[in-house]
């Protein structure tokens, strides 16, 4: 199913060595060839073997400490997102707000599955603050671990009610396994989860008690413009979500539901956010039978080109608001294109048979993209997703990359 989708038929990827010899790319991945490959610095022709396009000429980046990547065609070159050089001094913001679906969860949908989501916790309660859908670690973890912080803060539900929010105060996360921008019936559509707009009336609630426990509404805006919101959402609703095949406005409605989302929280203080678009949703093993996966990829393209288009129209209308896109479903056509550069050898089937790391997987997750069936990626997977979006390389980043984005006054 993966690789008919693949836009890998589009592009040659090569990985360039500093002391390299030659690295050839897969024969089914393009028409164009490339040399021998380059030291890091030097330069680099893609050239149409059948000469039916333009050659071009692309400069392996002397910034790139050992490995960098060159597409052709077009000769876009950037280092390996695994082997970029981090900050001695991660830029660490006052606090981080995390919303969106599974791939940010660590723990909210642990507790709808409990049964028990409608009782606030106390302090003794026992459930697992850290679960996640994968091996280890996912996207929210590594990119809190970036800026500063320990990890993740605690999953909403899985905190004391009233939350504290004095000191050591790191911020919370929403997101919910199964989570989209559309508000469902779970007793129509037998999704148990947390959609946005709960989310965002969760995070209200925490500002309320954030004036209470702070000194009022000036010190949680200040609080707030200094902090990071992470979001991902979308991709849930599209492939699960909405009626196949999808209607002409189904797209331009749930970008409609974002952009709502988006001037919601902004209206809330929220001024820093971090986005992550729907990824390459043919690749999901999650999707299953009776879907042209190519037209749902089309419609994952229509859905992230408007983002951007969104984005920027509020960048442009509300006051203070700075944002960056991490480009998933480039990043993930880069690594299914050619694995094997990012220590791969399967980017199809899933480690783990149950989703469950108790259960029997697969001996080495790091060598899969995908954890489970429903989607869910590997800790490996996660950690160059999030090193790629937070450091660089700028070209999976727009406007600019995560932590630029810190940086900014």
């Amino acid at each position: 199913m993966a690789s008919g989708v693949l836009r890998a038929s589009l592009w040659c990827v090569l990985a360039t060595l500093a002391c390299a010899g030659n690295v050839n790319p897969p024969a089914s991945s393009s028409n164009y060839s490339a040399p021998s490959a380059p030291a890091v610095g030097s330069n680099v022709a893609c050239k149409d073997k059948d000469g039916k396009r333009p050659s071009c000429t692309g400069t392996c980046p002397a910034s790139c400490p050992q490995q960098c990547l060159v597409f052709c065609p077009g000769c876009r070159t950037f280092c390996r997102p695994d082997q970029v050089r981090r900050a001695k001094k991660p830029v660490r913001p006052a606090a981080i707000f995390i919303f969106g679906d599974g791939n940010l969860d660590i723990g909210n949908g642990n507790v709808l599955a409990s049964g028990d989501y409608d009782v606030p916790h106390d302090e003794q309660q026992t459930l697992d603050s850290q679960w996640v859908m994968t091996d280890g670690e996912n996207i929210a973890q590594f990119i809190a671990k970036f800026m500063g912080f320990q990890g993740s803060p605690p999953a909403y539900l899985t905190l004391p009610r009233p939350i504290h929010v004095g000191k050591g105060f790191t911020g919370i996360n929403y997101a919910c396994t199964g989570a989209g921008l559309r508000d469902l019936d779970p007793n129509l559509d037998g999704w148990l989860t947390i959609p946005m707009s709960k989310q965002l009336q969760q995070f209200a609630a925490t500002r309320a008690q954030m004036e209470a426990k702070l000194g009022g509404a000036q010190a949680v805006t200040a609080l707030l413009a200094k902090s990071f919101f992470l979001i991902e959402v979308g991709g849930v609703d599209l492939t699960h979500y909405l009626p196949y095949p999808y209607t002409p406005t189904e797209v331009r409605d749930l970008l409609a539901l974002y952009g709502d989302k988006i001037k919601s929280l902004h209206s809330m203080g929220a001024r820093r956010f971090g986005l992550i678009n729907v990824g390459l949703i043919g690749n999901s093993t999650s999707v299953g039978g009776g879907y042209d996966v190519a037209d749902m990829n089309k419609h994952a393209t229509e859905f992230n080109d408007g983002l951007k288009t969104l984005m920027d129209g509020l960048a442009k209308t509300l006051p203070d608001l700075r944002y960056s896109i991490a480009d998933l479903y480039t990043f993930t056509e880069t690594v299914f294109a050619n694995p094997s550069n990012y220590g791969f050898e399967d980017t199809q089937s899933p480690c783990s048979q149950s989703g469950d790391s108790s259960q029997p997987h697969c001996d080495n997750p790091a060598q899969y993209w995908f954890w489970d069936y429903y989607g869910y990626i590997t800790e490996h997977a996660a950690n160059l997703v999030a090193t790629a979006f937070f450091y660089g390389p700028p070209q999976f980043t727009a406007p600019v990359i995560f932590r630029a984005l810190l940086d900014e006054k």
